[in-house]
């Protein structure tokens, strides 16, 4: 089990400053600052959030393998999730999202990295009973990613969501969806903060699902409204639960630690190292 890093942080925080002259300037720059800080503060791995995705069909791809294959630090990938939708109603946007996940899985293939995560979108939020519809266009979408990907040696990691996504939610959708679609090759990043909004039982998502968490996003949150990813320890979680499961299903996978800003990193790596070096 090791600590990780999201850059997602970097992401926000250089996104705000508008320090940048492109998409792709954005995203080559904030990696950079990520996987600068994870070599300066001794972490080993790194989530490099590919979104935006304009660099999948940029000019610059080179630049950015070459920016990443610089570091000697354990790569993951998490693809695109904003305006990506893979269990949308609308086949032209869940066809477009299939594609963009399979760019990302070349650029992990590209990486040597072994974990992708992917979102599954936002079920239709008026009408419940076109949920299903969703939940069959997840699927079938699901199939020809992992169609792409169970060659690449990529564990494909589909996350779960907060409730206001209307998608995978508690530790029952989640494991009606992996039964439904019956693929050995699918896994999930459990995010601790989506969780939390849905009122799910922690206690029962281990036990039905540790044999398929391969990537767990450490994120805190204040309500059960939002999603903020404030500082480690700040918010409203139960860690004690969580790490204690973490220990008693022998999780060996990676603790990616995903903020809003790059700033309250070290504090919340100290606060995850509380737990994980007793």
């Amino acid at each position: 089990m090791e600590i990780g890093i999201s850059s997602l942080g970097h992401l926000i925080d250089l996104g705000i400053s508008g320090n940048f002259k492109s998409l792709d300037d954005l995203l080559i720059k904030a990696t950079n600052n990520c996987l600068n800080f994870a070599e300066k503060n001794d972490i080993n791995v790194v989530e490099i959030v590919i979104d935006p995705p304009t660099i999948l069909k940029s000019d610059n791809w080179q630049q950015f393998i070459d920016l990443i294959r610089s570091y000697s630090i354990k790569i993951q990938i998490h693809g695109p999730f904003i305006n990506v939708s893979l269990c949308s109603n609308n086949k032209l946007i869940s066809e477009a999202s299939i594609k963009s996940y399979i760019e990302a899985a070349k650029i992990s293939r590209e990486l040597g990295a072994k974990i992708l995560t992917i979102h599954p979108g936002v079920g239709d939020f008026l009408i419940k009973s076109l949920r299903e519809f969703n939940k069959i266009n997840l699927i079938d979408a699901l199939n020809k990613l992992l169609d792409f990907t169970n060659t690449l040696e990529i564990a494909l990691c589909i996350e779960n969501m907060p409730s206001k996504t209307y998608m995978l939610l508690d530790e029952n959708e989640i494991e009606s969806l992996f039964n439904r679609i019956n693929r050995s090759e699918l896994f999930l990043t459990y995010d601790t903060s989506h969780f939390y909004t849905t009122d799910g039982d922690v206690t029962l998502l281990w036990e039905k699902m540790y044999k398929k968490i391969r990537n767990i996003h450490i994120v805190d949150n204040f309500s059960k409204e939002t999603d903020t990813h404030p500082p480690l320890g700040t918010g409203k979680i139960g860690f004690n639960e969580i790490f204690s499961l973490i220990d008693q299903y022998s999780y060996n996978g990676a603790l990616i630690i995903e903020l809003s800003s790059s700033k309250h990193l070290i504090q919340s790596i100290d606060f995850v190292k509380n737990f994980i070096c007793k």
